[in-house]
């Protein structure tokens, strides 16, 4: 088993505390004048989430929005964070009706995922709208299945205000892609422990990134999800990351909170509140098992 970062192969237990899902360069006509693709900018922001303690991080910027695979190689090497770029698409919002993406069909994307995980990408990005999958999501999950099925990566989901988890968990299955190599990004953003724990009944992982988002939030009510579903028997299959995907969250860029912030503010509270043993579980020993694969090929 490997977890494949932008500057080669390392052993999972070499990951160590891992920021689970963040943006260093992002451009989407979701967010017009939130862009931010400064090279170091973002290598300023990094070196904050190392000095709080973390030692890697997992960007979820997909095709099409600004990706920066060289970037993200600079940031690791400036920094010393491993870091996991992704392949993939995101969800239909995110891509203008004339993306030459849009007139792709599925196989020819599954190639060009591929191509990605067996050089520099790590993970398969795919998206759905809220309580609802377009016709050009719906290829999106066609095609992440079709390059997990060919390289064993994990296929990693936007979901909508934390919408449609459990289903979204049986479409992949559906399609070939067992639970236990899904992992749901933003279901805090629907803090509902009984939901999301049946989701986690099926072996998938849920990926939380609520912390900072006050005006949405507070702090507690994240803290509290995780209790109940650790309290429930799902402490194996959290993980904990910032999703900072605005221009106006950088303080680089003259906003906040901050790219170290799930570190440096978040993960001491948790501990604190719920005990280093659970904090452990969700930035080390959880990211090491969600993020490692046995390449096919």
């Amino acid at each position: 088993m490997i977890v494949r970062t932008v500057l080669g192969d390392v052993d999972p237990a070499e990951l160590g505390p891992c920021d689970a899902h963040e943006h260093l360069f992002l451009d989407t006509p979701a967010q017009p004048g939130e862009e931010f693709l400064d090279r170091e900018k973002a290598v300023a922001e990094a070196r904050t989430l190392a000095a709080a303690g973390a030692a890697s991080l997992v960007d979820w910027t997909p095709i099409g929005l600004g990706r920066d695979l060289d970037g993200l190689a600079h940031v690791s090497r400036e920094t010393g964070l491993h870091v996991v770029a992704a392949t993939g698409v995101h969800r239909d919002a995110h891509y203008t009706a004339d993306d030459p993406l849009r007139g792709e069909p599925a196989d020819r994307l599954a190639e060009r995922f591929v191509a990605d995980l067996r050089a520099r990408c790590g993970i398969i990005k795919t998206g759905a709208s809220y309580h609802h999958v377009t016709p050009f999501e719906d290829k999106g999950f066609a095609a992440a299945a079709a390059a997990h099925e060919e390289t064993g990566a994990p296929v990693c989901v936007h979901t909508q205000h934390g919408t449609m988890g459990l289903a979204l968990v049986e479409r992949l299955r559906s399609l070939g892609v067992p639970p236990a190599s899904v992992i749901l990004a933003h279901v805090d953003r629907n803090p509902d422990a009984a939901e999301h724990a049946e989701t986690a009944t099926t072996g998938a992982t849920l990926q939380l990134d609520g912390p900072g988002r006050t005006k949405y939030w507070p702090d507690s009510t994240i803290l509290r999800l995780i209790d109940d579903l650790a309290g429930a028997g799902h402490a194996a299959r959290l993980l904990l990351g910032g999703d900072t995907g605005r221009r106006t969250m950088f303080r680089a860029y003259g906003g906040g909170p901050g790219l170290d912030y799930v570190f440096a503010r978040f993960k001491p509270r948790l501990e604190r509140e719920l005990g280093t043993e659970l904090a452990h579980a969700i930035f080390v020993t959880n990211p090491a098992r969600a993020f490692a694969w046995d390449p096919r090929g």
